[in-house]
């Protein structure tokens, strides 16, 4: 975190008795705090969570394959257009 940067946000949660002693005791074993164990690990599971919308994996034997396919002419998509071109998924409701 930044120098200086203020923490004025708050997340509560509710949650059974079970799993605040399951949080509790990994935190000491962590040796952390139950706040800061729990955001670490929140912040780990968000970032890996979105890591899927906006992070491409490829093994490299693959990657060649892929920078063709980028590079090659555009071909059109056989219904695409009409696709697009009719009601969005929004307008439905």
């Amino acid at each position: 975190m930044p120098v200086g940067t203020k923490k004025d946000d708050r997340l509560e949660l509710r949650l059974e008795p079970h799993r605040r002693q399951l949080l509790d005791r990994a935190a000491r074993a962590a040796g952390l705090s139950t706040s800061a164990f729990v955001l670490e690990h929140a912040t780990v599971a968000a970032q890996q969570a979105l890591a899927d919308q906006t992070r491409i994996v490829l093994p490299a034997e693959h990657w060649d394959a892929f920078l063709k396919l980028l590079d090659r002419e555009e071909q059109p998509v056989a219904g695409l257009a009409a696709l697009l071109a009719g009601p969005s998924v929004e307008d439905l409701e």
